[in-house]
């Protein structure tokens, strides 16, 4: 449905008028900590916030036992830097629904309360959990990853139904955790509560791209195994440092070889089509001793198109093939597990949703947006795979995500909360006070 040019002109005066609201509302999410596992404080505020401009609100804990049956739930033992036990005790999540009277088309906004750690603070010049506003920038831990996310679609909704426009189609607002960890768990048991939509827009960052498609992820371990001796004896043992730092060595190749022989016209632009990182390494046991173990952990992004099995074998089949030029990894093949794993998926890019959102977006910058997969993992798949809807990750820009004086630009919290309020109406239909 095409909206109104009066509509438009209201909407975006009327978000605008509420710059102040919005920067005040994400200064609160911001200055409300929530690094995984402790996301309880922000989840209250985002309920009170949804239940505040009408809609019908809704906070539970998550059933595990339930999750735990389906096949996208990833089992998140611990996360860094703490290594404590995760749980889901008061760690809700938090929907809102707009119950409409009409026949249209459903939508569902989603994003993540959770943030990653601000360690180490010594790189930080700015205070991690301040929410200070600089020019047009509001800096914060989970300012652009993605709590100005969350402050925009509700701000959206909010200003779509204080207008007195009525959507013709459910519109549901997903405040959800455990996507830093657990990639999709949160999402997932929004999703096994019963809350679906026709579409869906995940409001992670994009730089105002529509992201149309996601990569697939895993989380590798692979395990060295050496042997054990004295220093003053080194020969006699195996040293599984050395071994692990040749496998470690490898990955750069598989990376480099992936990304030359691997293509889709929706990641070209990135420098690094398909990539492999290692973020984790852990050997040795005891001063002045051969290491007998070592261990190595990362993560492998690979391109949609293919099933998650299938990446899976290639990453085995080159570590093992690589250690096969090893006398000794050739007699003692290392071990390659898969802790966490995520598939990509892709939304064509003539689809009826698509366009929508690429029609609110003209009408808002002008121009064409760019259409674009998404750099980097988030909810969208479980929302395109499992809840059968139209999907695209859509939201502002900022930097430094997951690093030291991560900010958003505030105005384009702004144009994301027009954009999306069209795309509701685009999408939903809508009357006006008027009709």
């Amino acid at each position: 449905m095409r909206v109104d040019s009066e509509v438009k002109r209201k909407l975006s005066d009327a978000i605008d008028s509420r710059r102040e609201e919005t920067v005040n509302f994400l200064r609160k999410l911001v200055q409300t900590p929530s690094v995984t596992g402790s996301e309880g404080k922000c989840a209250r505020l985002c309920y009170d916030k949804i239940r505040h401009i009408g809609l019908e609100a809704d906070m539970w804990e998550i059933d595990v036992d339930q999750m735990r049956k389906h096949p996208a739930y990833n089992d998140v033992i611990s996360y860094p830097p703490s290594d404590f036990p995760l749980t889901y005790a008061n760690r809700p999540n938090v929907a809102g629904v707009y119950h409409s009277q009409g026949r249209g088309k459903s939508i569902i906004l989603n994003g993540h309360m959770d943030v990653v750690t601000p360690e180490p603070l010594s790189k930080w010049t700015r205070d991690p959990w301040g929410g200070e506003v600089e020019g047009n920038r509001l800096y914060g831990r989970g300012a652009i990853d993605m709590k100005s996310g969350i402050a925009a679609m509700i701000i959206a909704i909010q200003t779509i139904l204080e207008l007195g426009l009525k959507p013709e189609g459910d519109v549901i607002i997903e405040c959800v955790i455990d996507e830093e960890a657990g990639v999709g768990n949160g999402t997932l048991a929004s999703l096994l509560r019963g809350y679906r939509a026709d579409a869906c827009i995940v409001t992670e960052a994009t730089e105002l791209a529509i992201c149309n498609s996601m990569r697939a992820g895993l989380y590798w371990r692979i395990t060295v195994e050496g042997k054990a001796s004295h220093g003053i004896e080194k020969w006699k043992g195996v040293d599984a440092i050395q071994l692990g730092s040749k496998l470690l060595d490898s990955l750069k190749f598989l990376e480099a070889s992936l990304s030359s022989t691997e293509s889709h016209p929706l990641y070209q632009e990135y420098p690094i089509l398909v990539p492999v990182t290692p973020d984790k390494i852990r050997a040795g046991r005891w001063k002045g001793m051969v290491a007998p173990e070592c261990v190595i952990e990362g993560y492998f992004e690979p391109l949609p198109g293919k099933p998650i099995e299938e990446w899976e074998q290639v990453f085995t089949n080159y570590v093992m093939n690589v250690s096969k030029h090893d006398a000794w990894l050739h007699e003692n093949p290392p071990k390659v597990e898969f802790t966490e794993r995520y598939s990509g998926y892709e939304l064509d890019s003539n689809s009826p949703f698509v366009q929508a959102l690429k029609e609110s977006y003209q009408a808002i910058k002008g121009g064409q947006p760019k259409i674009m997969g998404a750099d980097g993992g988030n909810d969208s798949w479980i929302r395109s795979i499992y809840g059968a809807s139209s999907t695209v990750t859509f939201g502002p820009s900022g930097a430094n995500a997951h690093g030291a004086d991560e900010f958003v630009s505030i105005d384009d919290v702004l144009a994301t909360e027009k954009i999306l309020a069209l795309a509701i109406l685009e999408w939903c239909g809508y009357k006006s006070p008027t009709t």
